[in-house]
């Protein structure tokens, strides 16, 4: 239950940092072109849902449960960003999110303020449940 739980949640903050950061790009862009219309092929939702589910599963993948060292801890997360960075590039370029260098670049940008932005949700979420933890054995502790 606890895999399914880290799928769907890291799914969910991805897809969504994912999603905030391509329509951002995409209303640079319409107010760049002067453009009357703005609108997304009927994919781009789905393959950003797609692509979310995809880094949750490299996330699944490469997760510590065991105590290793420091140094093998970093070489998780650099590989970790590499992964999804590569997931990332590949669902753009295979979706069509982006068609030239500059797209890529922006890309490669929002990538690494979405990593941050997951990465600072996950250990805010995980400080939430530790608290909510701690008052649960406080209060068996005040009923003994």
């Amino acid at each position: 239950m606890k895999k399914w739980r880290l799928i769907f949640i890291q799914t969910l903050m991805i897809s969504t940092g994912i999603l905030f950061g391509v329509g951002v790009q995409a209303l640079v862009g319409h107010l760049q072109t002067g453009s009357e219309t703005l609108s997304w092929q009927w994919y781009i939702p789905l393959s950003i849902i797609f692509t979310g589910f995809l880094c949750s599963l490299a996330t699944l993948l490469l997760r510590e449960d065991d105590g290793k060292d420091i140094t093998h801890s970093r070489l998780r997360i650099v590989l970790h960003f590499l992964l999804l960075f590569g997931v990332v590039a590949g669902c753009g370029y295979l979706f069509g999110w982006y068609d030239s260098a500059a797209g890529f670049a922006v890309i490669g940008g929002m990538y690494v303020l979405i990593y941050g932005f997951v990465w600072a949700a996950s250990i805010w979420m995980g400080k939430a449940d530790e608290k909510k933890i701690n008052e649960a054995i406080d209060g068996i502790r005040d009923e003994e």
